[in-house]
């Protein structure tokens, strides 16, 4: 009987583990789309602002900020423009 609750134990953690997992991979494939679409939109049009990225995604205001921050962390694109409607970010 023991035996048996081993394998059941073991079963269960095998499929949260994969459950969890393939989430996690699904949300960096999502982010990955993201930054893709983006970078496209930027080598489209040359330069683009927060609101040509919230219309692109459906995305909020936020959203589109904590993207595009993280574009310009990795060195992908730069912010011209300190603040406001002056802002709008080129590829490198």
């Amino acid at each position: 009987m023991t035996i048996i609750y081993i394998i059941i134990g073991i079963a269960i953690g095998y499929f949260v583990t994969v459950a969890f997992v393939g989430a996690g991979n699904k949300k960096v494939e999502k982010e990955l789309d993201q930054d893709e679409k983006i970078l496209n939109l930027i080598a489209e049009k040359e330069r683009v602002t927060n609101g040509d990225i919230q219309k692109l995604l459906s995305i909020a205001d936020s959203t589109a900020t904590k993207y595009l921050q993280e574009l310009e962390d990795k060195g992908e694109i730069k912010q011209q423009g300190k603040a406001g409607r002056f802002v709008y970010y080129e590829k490198i």
